[in-house]
């Protein structure tokens, strides 16, 4: 009896770790970053098994061919600037706070199509638990 208890337990926690892939698998480039990103979802763990949220009223990222990015709340109202860096796969975002340049890093890739943008935080701090966000391109 406990060996087809614990087959079963062992069979329903493989299938809801493999029901959704939380990472996309396109590496970022500059170009397909370019533009509007709207914040639609967030894949956040509190310490355990998780699943992806929608967020309402989502901030914004906007980028630029120069190197500089806005981040602005759901109405437009800029948030932070600064400029932004892409290597290899990761994402850094510039800025300056109480008069101090400080940084974030970000491992980021895209979707197939490139319309969908995957961001976890790398730098300071990592999440250990999972933390992810999704934008859309707008």
């Amino acid at each position: 009896m406990k060996l087809k208890f614990t087959i079963i337990f062992c069979a329903i926690l493989f299938i809801a770790c493999e029901s959704d892939d939380a990472f996309d698998d396109t590496p970022i480039d500059n170009p397909s970053l370019l533009g509007e990103w709207l914040l639609t979802a967030s894949y956040v763990s509190p310490g355990g098994a998780t699943e992806w949220k929608d967020v309402e009223e989502g901030y914004r990222y906007f980028f630029d061919e120069s190197g500089n990015y806005d981040r602005t709340d759901f109405n437009n109202e800029v948030l932070n600037s600064g400029d932004y860096e892409i290597t290899d796969e990761e994402l850094y975002l510039y800025f300056i706070i109480e008069g101090k340049k400080d940084t974030l890093g970000y491992s980021a890739d895209f979707n197939e199509s490139k319309t969908r943008l995957t961001l976890s935080p790398s730098y300071p701090g990592i999440c250990i638990e999972g933390c992810l966000y999704r934008f859309e391109k707008q």
